[in-house]
């Protein structure tokens, strides 16, 4: 018997960054495509830029939270906070992070290598800076995470899940951000520099 399909993601960031409503498209995005999905929020000091981590299971689960060393993935809208939610990462799992850099500090990547954990980092907020909006820069995330096609989650799939949980206002806006999101990793996987 094939088994399930399943899948832990830790998003981390602080108060303002857009953390919970990538997290519920994420959610979104799964129990549209029939998965089971939940989330367990802990949210700190949010309203004040303090630490925000949500904690995403899809699959056959019973709880929300995700152990040390079991996520698949984690999505850090903060460069600071994947530091700090390191540890939730499983070896071989996959980090992105929102960082200006070009490269992880030298020690850094060096845990990164031993533990065979791919790290790529994206320059969110220049993309959303790029379209104006600088509280966008969760959906370049988004977009950015897209690209790697891990099970439901297609950049067409998260896009549709965007206009299900943004105003109809704001979604042409969203998803011009996402697009270049999903560009940027696209250019970075074929070794060409993005453009800033």
């Amino acid at each position: 018997m094939k088994r399930p399909a399943k899948w832990e993601i830790v998003c981390s960031g602080i108060g303002g960054r857009g953390v919970l409503l990538a997290s519920a498209v994420l959610i979104e995005t799964a129990t549209a495509a029939g998965y089971h999905a939940m989330a367990s929020d802990e949210l700190g000091m949010s309203q004040r830029g303090g630490s925000v981590v949500s904690m995403l299971k899809v699959g056959a689960f019973r709880s929300p939270f995700v152990g040390r060393e079991n996520a698949d993935v984690l999505l850090s809208f903060e460069e600071s906070e994947f530091y700090r939610n390191l540890t939730f990462l499983k070896r071989d799992g996959l980090a992105i992070v929102n960082s200006s850099r070009r490269e992880t500090p030298p020690a850094v990547a060096a845990l990164l290598k031993a533990r065979g954990i791919r790290c790529r980092l994206v320059d969110a907020d220049g993309i959303a800076n790029r379209h104006g909006a600088m509280q966008a820069s969760n959906m370049a995330m988004l977009g950015f995470f897209s690209h790697f096609g891990l099970g439901p989650f297609t950049f067409d799939a998260i896009l549709g899940a965007i206009g299900r949980k943004v105003a109809p206002r704001l979604f042409d806006m969203n998803k011009a951000v996402c697009t270049e999101g999903r560009g940027a990793a696209a250019a970075a996987a074929a070794g060409y520099e993005v453009r800033r």
